[in-house]
């Protein structure tokens, strides 16, 4: 039970990451434009 909480939140986190990064990119490219 512990171990796939642990391994759960170990995916959130990546997603999270993931989907900070693509929000990221997507602000330099705009800023870059501008």
């Amino acid at each position: 039970s512990r171990r796939l909480a642990k391994d759960f939140e170990a995916t959130i986190g990546s997603a999270t990451a993931w989907v900070l990064l693509a929000n990221v990119r997507l602000l330099t490219r705009r800023l870059a434009r501008a």
